[in-house]
């Protein structure tokens, strides 16, 4: 007589299922890695589309100066200046780091 041999058993069910477990639970760190850099990532964005806004604004208007822009819960000082060269400086401000384009 054949015996009905389709399908898994328990077990081997079991130890699939826990395999896949440890390998989708050691993915869980490099998402949350990747997620915090494209926070950043767009944040720096912001920063230099901001003082891209700026400089525009800058040379329609003619007149230097500092702004404070607000986005997303974060606080964007931007500040254009012209160095004694002649030469124009553009920097941004957010949570403790600094950009700045000659």
């Amino acid at each position: 007589m054949s015996r009905n041999e389709c399908g898994f058993t328990f077990l081997e069910g079991l130890v699939s299922l826990s395999l896949l477990l440890l390998v989708t639970s050691s993915f869980f760190p490099l998402m949350t890695n990747m997620l915090t850099h494209l926070k950043e990532g767009k944040k720096e964005m912001t920063a230099y589309r901001l003082m891209y806004e700026h400089v525009e604004k800058h040379s329609k208007g003619g007149a230097m100066g500092k702004a404070r822009i607000m986005l997303h819960d974060t606080v964007f000082d931007l500040n254009i200046e012209e160095n004694g060269r002649g030469d124009w400086k553009v920097c941004v401000e957010y949570e403790e780091k600094t950009h700045c384009i000659d």
